[in-house]
């Protein structure tokens, strides 16, 4: 399910300094981000490369000094939502998201992207998963944009051209039908030269357990203004889907 949707029940005690606490997050989270990129780049030989290692555990030997067991789930944000910050692609305390941040884009949702060495599969291009990845998560923002959050029954790629690594591309997406809990979208990953280079259709399900909690779309990947009769009605017996967004 598209991340962020529902405004949190708990209230913040103290929303500045949850503020101040993010800003750390994502600053370590991009500091992590920039190691990640730069062992996948790095020429050094065997002895640095050990120091190094030794080095960042112990950083990471530290950082779980205080930690949670497992995933990080949902969170409440100082601007009161629930956020999932650990989203691998617009999660700002996860190290390899982008992030991927979307704007509005003529009824739909559009944002611009690069991934670096880190994200490699054929050379000097941006690997299939995380394209289709890309592809996803848009998708499903413009699906929560209509105020129709789910999760992602199916998620049909093509692959045109090489979406290529450190470029400047742009990924649009836009609800093309809603029946009941179900929403259809499509989308495209456009390069500098206006070459698609990847497409997708989608559906994407309400799962049961949602249905009765919706409303203002609201996350991470973008804020929006209220969609226009976000209040859907339909059929209650609709596929569950399977959660990838």
């Amino acid at each position: 399910m598209t991340d962020g949707t529902f405004p949190s029940p708990f209230p913040v005690e103290d929303p500045q300094a949850l503020a101040e606490l993010e800003r750390a997050q994502g600053d370590l989270a991009r500091a992590v981000g920039r190691l990640v990129d730069a062992t996948v780049r790095t020429r050094h030989e065997g002895p640095v490369l050990d120091e190094v290692a030794a080095e960042v555990d112990v950083l990471v030997a530290r950082l779980l000094e205080r930690s949670q067991e497992g995933p990080l789930g949902v969170e409440t944000s100082s601007d009161g939502r629930l956020r999932d910050h650990a989203n691998p692609m617009v999660g700002m305390r996860n190290p390899i998201a982008p992030p991927l941040v979307m704007t509005d884009d003529e009824g739909g949702v559009a944002c611009t992207f690069s991934l670096g060495a880190a994200y490699e599969g054929p050379p000097g291009c941006v690997h299939g998963g995380f394209v289709a990845s890309v592809l996803d998560q848009v998708l499903g923002t413009a699906a929560a944009k209509r105020g129709v959050p789910g999760l992602t029954a199916y998620l049909n790629t093509t692959y045109r051209r090489p979406t290529l690594l450190g470029t400047d591309h742009v990924c649009r997406a836009r609800v093309d039908r809603l029946e009941g809990w179900k929403v259809f979208a499509s989308g495209e990953i456009v390069d500098p030269q206006g070459r698609v280079t990847a497409e997708a259709e989608a559906l994407f399900v309400v799962p049961r357990w949602a249905r009765e909690h919706l409303g203002t779309p609201t996350g991470d990947a973008g804020d929006f203004d209220p969609p226009a009769g976000a209040s859907v009605e339909g059929s209650t017996d609709a596929a569950e889907g399977t959660a990838t967004s």
